[in-house]
């Protein structure tokens, strides 16, 4: 009699499990949808400080994960530009759209670690090939470069340099604009100035066409029409440059004549 009873017993509890189960992670869901997840997921037994899964744009930290952060947190300084790389591999989603926006997405939970300066900050969604079995494997998914910010910004007087940190790219971080609005300070007031903007194409190696230096002034010349310039007052022109360093080669000289 008492075998029955705790057998009973037993198999009411196996099932009060199973609807709790059921309804957490197939009910509930399906009627509520899941909470969005900022915050990375602690893995105990994850040897990498921060990766992802098939399809997911969750983080996932494991060993490492503090030291990691503490480092990325630097960045915060003055003294870098920061791009992060989301990666994507090509079967993760349905179309290369979709695996760009997964890709960004992971960038942009990185950002959101620590309450990370967008400022500083670009994001690049890049696609990846596969090398191992990162379908049921957790895998790396993001790629840091940090950039001097001495090498993107250079101010003397009435002239300024502003690069562009990625390669075949027309987005300058926030911190860069911002500077160069306070470089241009009150002057869009003074009918006098003038303002010649040269854009620079990368002349190393194989050379950029000289359409990419005058898209490259055409996009300064649109933050400063932003800010109060008249476009009669912006002369433009281009030129190249082969220096070592190639996002050197990458540029817009502004300088300012009265």
């Amino acid at each position: 009699m008492k075998k029955k009873y705790w057998a009973y017993l037993a198999l009411l509890a196996g099932w009060i499990v199973f609807c709790y189960w059921l309804y957490a992670k197939e009910v509930f869901p399906r009627f509520h949808g899941l909470q969005e997840t900022t915050g990375p997921q602690h893995v105990k037994d994850l040897n990498l400080p921060l990766a992802f899964t098939w399809g997911s744009d969750v983080p996932l930290a494991g060993k490492g994960y503090s030291a990691w952060l503490k480092d990325l947190a630097k960045v915060d300084s003055i003294e870098e530009i920061m791009i992060v790389k989301g990666y994507y591999f090509r079967d993760e989603q349905e179309s290369i759209q979709q695996g760009e926006a997964l890709a960004k997405r992971r960038a942009d939970r990185v950002l959101d670690l620590d309450g990370l300066s967008r400022d500083h900050s670009l994001v690049l969604a890049m696609p990846q090939e596969i090398n191992a079995d990162v379908r049921t494997n957790p895998f790396e998914a993001i790629g840091i470069e940090r950039i001097a910010l001495s090498d993107v910004l250079r101010i003397a007087g009435d002239t300024i340099e502003l690069c562009f940190p990625i390669k075949d790219s027309l987005v300058l971080p926030l911190y860069l604009l911002n500077r160069f609005d306070a470089w241009l300070g009150n002057n869009s007031e003074q009918p006098e100035t003038q303002v010649y903007v040269v854009g620079i194409a990368d002349g190393s190696g194989i050379a950029e066409p000289t359409d990419m230096a005058m898209e490259r002034a055409l996009v300064i010349q649109q933050q400063m029409i932003k800010t109060g310039w008249d476009e009669e007052r912006i002369h433009l022109s281009t030129g190249q440059r082969s220096n070592p360093n190639s996002i050197r080669n990458r540029c817009v000289i502004v300088y300012k004549v009265r």
